[in-house]
């Protein structure tokens, strides 16, 4: 498609304000010596096997730091092949960004990407209790909603 000379006429363009997102903080984070205690109807039949699920997170941004809520599936299936399912909210140590994220008008938007939740070692058993050590890895981003200003062709067909 080609433009003809009257369409590039200085008066099809006008400022136009578009919503967009300006990160503000991009944080590789890896958070070391976690842990969850789940606790079981009874004492499991080991060996045991644990896997631990991310569902979903929540985020509080203060001044310059991320505090992060977790909610996790934590499933433990015991020699016999009895599983047991929990869903268990843990709050991981505050996150440490280079700036103040509130001196920035506007929305914040937290994101994660590349989570990784790793046990570390077995699983501690005692009678009911199991206690699953990991670490969380994850980049973190957190932007904000700005208005930028765009000179652009009004729509002509």
């Amino acid at each position: 498609m080609g433009f003809l000379t009257n369409q590039l006429s200085q008066q099809n363009f006008q400022d136009h304000l578009l919503k967009t997102l300006k990160v503000i903080c991009q944080e590789q984070v890896q958070q070391p010596d976690n842990s969850v205690t789940v606790t079981l109807v009874a004492a499991p039949t080991e060996p045991i096997t644990v896997t631990l699920t991310p569902l979903s997170f929540e985020a509080i941004i203060d001044q310059d730091k991320v505090f992060n809520t977790w909610l996790l599936e934590v499933a433990v299936t015991d020699a016999t092949g009895d599983v047991a399912t929990f869903e268990v909210t843990y709050q991981e140590d505050a996150v440490v960004c280079p700036i103040d994220l509130t001196q920035w008008p506007g929305q914040n938007v937290v994101q994660k990407h590349d989570v990784e939740f790793r046990i570390i070692g077995d699983p501690i058993v005692e009678d009911a209790d199991v206690t699953i050590n990991f670490v969380i890895n994850y980049c973190l981003v957190v932007a904000k909603e700005v208005l930028v200003r765009v000179n652009g062709a009004i729509p002509f067909c």
